[in-house]
């Protein structure tokens, strides 16, 4: 009786160490969700790849901090802007950011957040180039830009011209350099960044240009996580922080 007696209280105390150990052991911290993200990173200063190929740029900063706000961790697909929507709405991935203007006819097939930065069409041509001084000039001239764009929309409705679409920015401004077009019709502040690191182009701003928002792009149908990055998006309004973006990118 008596060994048996302490073969019992030997087995306790072993279920209660073992009670205590796997009580005290820390969780195991459960795996956050993925935000998936489609961008054409192609398109300086917003989203492109640096020269260590990372996502660079304004847009990659905020949707990284979007993602932080929402406790999403962050996962970025470089897609041909052609085909950036479509993706979209295939649900390649959750939303997508690409310094993407929100238009009319770009909400007929997905919705958008609250915008987060605006912007108005810019003239890109060589500095030695004078033909050009504003966009009455246009007229008759070979314009080089990106398909699909809003640089596109604005250059296709002046009147003769002959419409030059490349798949990138960056193409459409090299056939700039390379003198096979006489313009190029991109961004503001993307023109302003391409004349900054690039010799031989200057910048003019086309003073009755309508402002135009960017947004975030969500397929439709998905308003929990159109609510959510909405939400993200007004508390880095409300602490400063997208400010605080916007200036560093105005600045640079």
């Amino acid at each position: 009786m008596k060994r048996s007696y302490i073969y019992l209280l030997v087995v306790l105390v072993a279920v209660v160490a073992l009670v205590i150990v796997f009580t005290n052991k820390p969780q195991q911290e459960e795996a956050r969700p993925v935000l998936r993200v489609g961008t054409d990173a192609a398109y300086e200063p917003f989203e492109y790849i640096d020269e260590d190929g990372n996502f660079a740029g304004f847009d990659m900063e905020l949707i990284a901090m979007v993602a932080e706000e929402m406790g999403r961790d962050l996962e970025l697909q470089n897609v041909q802007w052609d085909g950036i929507i479509p993706g979209l709405m295939n649900g390649n991935y959750d939303c997508l950011i690409s310094a993407m203007t929100i238009t009319e006819e770009r909400m007929k097939q997905i919705n958008f957040s609250d915008p987060y930065f605006t912007i108005k069409q810019a003239i890109v041509v060589r500095e030695d180039d004078d033909s050009i001084t504003g966009p009455a000039d246009l007229v008759g001239k070979t314009i080089a830009v990106q398909n699909g764009t809003t640089g596109d929309l604005y250059a296709s409705e002046v009147e003769r011209v002959r419409m030059k679409r490349f798949d990138t920015n960056p193409q459409a401004i090299q056939e700039l350099l390379n003198k096979n077009a006489d313009a190029a019709v991109m961004d503001d502040l993307v023109a302003y960044q391409a004349i900054s690191k690039m010799s031989g182009l200057r910048m003019i701003e086309i003073a009755d240009a309508e402002v135009e928002n960017y947004g975030i792009g969500v397929k439709k149908g998905n308003e929990e996580l159109l609510a959510e990055i909405n939400k993200a998006l007004a508390t880095l309004r409300e602490n400063g922080k997208l400010d605080e973006l916007v200036e560093k990118y105005r600045s640079m």
